[in-house]
């Protein structure tokens, strides 16, 4: 088993090397860290019961695929919700279904499975068995759109680990510079995956912006830190709230919101600033998740207020509903994130408790 779960990581790996600068950005592209794989048993996610369960096993039979691999896709993707995802990142596709198909992978998924792209995308058996022909066609690469070497490979370690079969990567990266991560980043308990994504800021920072990715965290700093996205954001919480990945330093301007600032979206504060882009003047959060879902886990909340809390102090931010605010807010025209169940005052009560305001 040690050997087969190695060979389909192996299978999603490829090699990068340093590259040369983006002529806006002093980021370059650096290798991906070296990766050995060890096996360590776990208590397999897929143990759970879920209204899914049949659906995964008859997809399973009928394309001669892992119902358990089937069911892990479907935890890391979604946490099985039934999403209608929309556009967060202008060229990737939003995701549909307890399987997060989206783009050309739906239609593919759709057409293998012999159901229409809708029936994909909004009834649960027909999106798991788009996900069983996919799977069966091209193994797990089939199932993602990750680009990324390292995003490819940590996407494969958590759909096993979700299976109780962890792979776990062991990294070891070079000293050197430009390549090896700086000593420190702007929130201490962050992870330096610099995106080549921005560019010098012409205003001080003043806001935050809380967007959702739209998709699961590996996925959504995958994208952000691809030259080819041309976007990006400050920071990317994940799912549990158990890792903060940081691809953009506060001081400079991340590529996370198309819009000017607009005083009549956010109360009437602050119309000397109308016209500003906002990219400027904002430190932008990715929360992994979807705008459509029905709540967010506490812990992910818990840590996403943690790090809020630290920026606004280091940056002199106000802690409030007018400087910290929602990227469909002030985008309204075609953003809906963090989306309706986002619990803006419990939020803004934990930044502030951390904080120790009164």
């Amino acid at each position: 088993m040690k050997q087969v779960l190695a060979c389909a990581l192996v299978g999603l790996i490829g090699v990068v090397g340093c590259g040369k600068k983006d002529a806006t950005s002093p980021v370059v592209e650096c290798p991906t860290a070296a990766v050995s794989f060890n096996q360590a048993a776990g208590t397999p996610v897929t143990d759970t019961r879920t209204k899914y369960d049949s659906l995964f096993v008859a997809a399973a039979n009928e394309f001669g695929v892992s119902a358990a691999q089937l069911k892990s896709v479907a935890y890391v993707e979604t946490r099985w919700q039934m999403v209608r995802g929309e556009v967060e990142f202008e060229g990737r596709p939003a995701a549909f279904g307890v399987m997060a198909l989206r783009g050309e992978r739906l239609t593919q998924g759709a057409r293998r499975a012999g159901v229409s792209v809708d029936a994909a995308k909004y009834d649960a058996a027909a999106n798991i068995r788009a996900a069983a022909a996919l799977l069966a066609a091209g193994g797990l690469e089939n199932l993602t759109d990750i680009v990324v070497p390292e995003g490819r490979a940590e996407f494969a370690r958590e759909v096993s680990a979700a299976q109780g079969l962890a792979v776990l990567p062991v990294k070891s990266l070079a000293a050197a510079d430009p390549c090896a991560p700086p000593t420190n980043v702007d929130f201490a308990s962050a992870i330096w995956r610099p995106s080549p994504n921005f560019n010098t800021r012409t205003t001080g920072i003043s806001m935050v912006i809380i967007h959702t990715c739209e998709g699961a965290y590996t996925g959504c700093w995958s994208w952000l830190v691809n030259t080819a996205s041309q976007v990006s954001a400050h920071y990317v919480v994940n799912e549990s709230g158990s890792e903060v990945s940081q691809l953009v330093r506060e001081k400079d301007r991340a590529w996370q919101i198309a819009a000017s600032y607009n005083c009549a979206l956010n109360q009437g504060f602050n119309c000397g600033m109308n016209g500003t882009q906002m990219n400027h003047m904002t430190i932008g959060i990715e929360h992994a998740g979807y705008a459509s879902q029905d709540s967010f886990p506490t812990s992910q909340l818990q840590k996403s207020a943690q790090l809020v809390c630290d920026l606004t102090k280091r940056q002199g931010i106000p802690r409030d509903s007018l400087h910290i605010v929602g990227h469909g807010q002030m985008q309204p025209a075609n953003r809906t994130d963090p989306g309706p169940n986002w619990p803006w005052h419990r939020y803004i009560e934990m930044i502030r408790g951390y904080c120790g305001d009164s």
